[in-house]
């Protein structure tokens, strides 16, 4: 038995995510708490990032690895569609609320490249002043040369014959925070007195009328009636053939009410043969639900590592995203995530990132992340992989240093020795194994300065 889930759930999905986001930082039950994570100071075998995998052990490599981690806010969290930029004599699909349906053997209703869901094809555009339009008419597929402008709450028609419906424009934050090359934010809420409401019964207007058959006979002029579950729907012939075959015709009423219906010719109409499929406007009506009309399953994140936020100046080349871990108390909104060892004085000589620590003590191994000075005492930040030297012994085991005894840092050849202090050992500010790590990225070794800035923007696709 065949089933699907549909993209609306998709949709759905997505915003209910967001929500969750936004429940956990108003004190709401089952909240979600989200934080972007950077990992990794080791460069990658090969020079090339693999792909990342997606298992268990995966993921506590990834967190014997980690370095710091950021929570990321509902309001850096924005739902986000496909970049459609409008180009000038380019065909755009119209809506259409019949996509995917079957009109014959193999055949289905589809877009200009043969989508079946109505969310891939072409259906709205993104302006050169970052104003998105739904497509309602496009002309019989002619293409279109007048780039849409108007901010109309009705639909209006440009002179390449086009309907369009101004849905929103992308604010100046928005548009910083979350666009990239492929995806654009939708607002989070609708533009008031630009939305066109559904009726009572989730039904909505027409706005377009594709021809299916030609006919013959016609007139220009002539009048056709959309009879259904709504009322008042007309359109008018606006040209016809030598034949009278109909070419073109003008929405003159879009109604309201529908959600289904079969057109009739007004008394006087001569003509025959011609056929029509009236497109009904979406239930939640248009510019109403933008996330639902436009297909926004899609969420971008943004996040900023800023050059105050962590002590590290380490490469890095994993960046991801970890879904309710466990923190601890002191942490607001950022975590350390490396081990930290207080020392009793400085080292005896300076080492640089990525050297390997000892103890011959206890026989245990680590790799220093950060040697730095903090209100006057001295610290490494370290990390403990399973990695024979790194983490692990020769015979495989993971060793805990000592606080109160004596380490020593080398790159191979030059060999640093310290004393950690008593009590001086602190561990990552999340718990080893909590929470879910849900986006993984390898990327190439980003290297850190004193005043770098990272800007992510991570798309979760639903």
């Amino acid at each position: 038995m065949a089933a699907l889930l549909t993209d609306r759930f998709r949709v759905v999905l997505a915003e209910n995510f967001r929500n969750r986001v936004l429940l956990g930082e108003s004190g709401g039950a089952d909240p979600i708490n989200l934080w972007l994570f950077f990992a990794r100071s080791s460069t990658w075998s090969g020079g090339l990032p693999p792909d990342p995998t997606d298992n268990q052990d995966g993921s506590f490599e990834i967190y014997d690895q980690m370095l710091g981690l950021k929570k990321i806010s509902a309001s850096n969290i924005r739902g986000v569609i496909r970049n459609n930029p409008w180009q000038s004599n380019t065909v755009y699909d119209i809506y259409r609320n019949d996509y995917g349906s079957k009109i014959a053997e193999n055949k289905y209703i589809s877009g200009l490249n043969f989508e079946i869901k109505l969310y891939e094809t072409n259906f709205y555009v993104v302006t050169s002043e970052f104003k998105v339009y739904k497509c309602l008419n496009n002309n019989n597929a002619t293409a279109s040369t007048e780039e849409p402008s108007s901010t109309s709450s009705a639909p209006f028609t440009t002179t390449d014959g086009y309907v369009w419906k101004y849905m929103y424009s992308v604010t100046a934050s928005d548009f910083e925070k979350f666009k990239t090359d492929d995806y654009i934010p939708i607002p989070l809420t609708s533009i008031s007195g630009n939305e066109i409401l559904p009726s009572n019964n989730f039904g909505g207007g027409i706005y377009n009328v594709v021809i299916s058959a030609a006919g013959t006979g016609y007139e220009v002029n002539d009048i056709f009636d959309i009879v259904g579950d709504g009322e008042n729907a007309q359109f008018q012939v606006t040209s016809v053939g030598t034949n009278g075959e109909i070419r073109s015709i003008r929405v003159i009423n879009p109604g309201q009410g529908y959600t289904f219906g079969e057109v009739f010719p007004s008394s006087g109409t001569v003509g025959n043969t011609a056929t029509f499929f009236p497109v009904f406007s979406p239930k939640e009506g248009l510019a109403n639900v933008i996330s639902l009309e436009l297909g926004s399953y899609r969420l971008g994140l943004n996040a900023k590592i800023e050059s105050s936020d962590f002590p590290f100046r380490n490469d890095f080349s994993v960046v991801g995203i970890i879904y309710n871990p466990i923190m601890a108390s002191e942490v607001s909104d950022i975590a350390i995530g490396t081990k930290k060892m207080q020392l009793s004085a400085p080292l005896s000589g300076t080492p640089n990132s990525d050297e390997l620590i000892s103890q011959s003590s206890s026989g245990a191994s680590g790799k220093l992340i950060q040697y730095v000075q903090e209100n006057g005492e001295w610290y490494i930040y370290y990390t403990q992989e399973n990695i024979n030297g790194e983490g692990l012994t020769a015979s495989g085991q993971k060793i805990l240093f000592n606080a109160g005894e004596a380490i020593t840092v080398t790159d191979g050849g030059t060999v640093k020795t310290g004393n950690i202090a008593a009590e001086g050992l602190t561990d990552s500010q999340i718990v080893r194994g909590s929470g879910e790590i849900i986006y993984i990225d390898n990327r190439s070794p980003i290297t850190r300065s004193a005043d770098q800035t990272e800007d992510f923007k991570i798309i979760l696709e639903f």
